[in-house]
């Protein structure tokens, strides 16, 4: 059975709140992208050791690191610098945590980035993580090259490490500019390689994706849920909200998760995805088992 959790960023830039949801829910672990306004790459040491006293006086294991790692432009040689640099102190921090995945992407999206440039781009840090016993998950976003799963799929092949899987992100098929249907399509691309999951649900309204309620969407959680089931699949599912119950988010608040205006009725929204996502567990779980 898989684990359920939910990013916590999407309930509290309080880490100690956001794991108080948790628990309050039922939980088995939460997911890290930021907290107290600052992101992976901005953590001290201090923010870490805090963190960790946090996880374990919840005990609560966080299941993946969600690092901004190469989220920028392939030949801005200045940014990528500090993204490596980033992601080693991301590294370093993951192994204080007990975290064995941390997030990534393959560069904001430019026809003229290859993938050829994208392995040898990727060689460091993953020299870096078999050394360190860690995995890179490479997520299908819209403003990426893998802005889909088949996308996510081919690179994570190519580049043929077993430090690097993909994160099945079916909630971002809606978002992409490509038109893959997340369920069967994007589910049967990245098959093989994911070991970890991302939910979220969105409706198009005027050609734009717009958030909603878990199950209130195009995606078909029914369907995803009954085959990680049927699978035995054992990772983490987790929950990024990215739905208020107010109205969207603004698209600056999503290219800025660590800022203030991610958590904004963050709480709300994610206690009712939660209640709708572990019923449509508990059906799944009642056909197919």
């Amino acid at each position: 059975m898989f684990q359920l959790g939910v990013i916590t960023d999407e309930v509290s830039q309080d880490f100690e709140i956001a794991l108080q949801f948790a628990e309050r829910h039922g939980l088995d672990c939460v997911e890290l992208r930021s907290a107290w306004e600052k992101g992976p790459f901005e953590f001290t040491e201090d923010d870490i050791l805090k963190i960790k006293a946090l996880k374990e006086q919840y005990h609560m294991p966080i299941a993946a690191v969600s690092s901004p790692f190469y989220k920028c432009f392939y030949f801005d040689e200045q940014t990528k610098a500090a993204h490596l640099a980033g992601f080693a102190r991301t590294v370093r921090h993951a192994k204080l945590l007990g975290v064995s995945y941390i997030r990534c992407f393959d560069f904001l999206r430019d026809d003229r980035v290859t993938k050829e440039m994208v392995k040898e781009a990727f060689q460091e840090p993953i020299d870096l993580c078999e050394r360190e016993g860690l995995i890179i998950l490479i997520e299908s976003e819209p403003t990426t090259n893998s802005c889909d799963c088949e996308k996510t799929a081919a690179i994570v092949n190519y580049i043929d490490s077993p430090a690097v899987k993909s994160l099945y992100e079916p909630g971002n098929d809606i978002y992409s500019p490509t038109a893959e249907i997340p369920y069967p399509d994007g589910f049967r691309f990245v098959e093989n390689s994911f070991c970890h999951v991302h939910v979220k649900d969105a409706v198009k309204t005027g050609g734009k994706a717009v958030g909603v309620a878990v199950g209130d969407g195009l995606v078909d959680y029914s369907a995803i849920i009954k085959e990680l089931l049927q699978s035995n699949f054992s990772g983490a599912v987790v929950l990024e909200t990215h739905y208020r119950k107010s109205g969207a988010i603004s698209d600056s608040a999503l290219k800025n998760p660590q800022g203030s205006q991610i958590p904004l009725g963050g709480e709300a929204a994610s206690g009712e995805c939660i209640v709708n996502l572990k019923n449509i567990i508990n059906q799944a779980q009642r056909e197919v088992l």
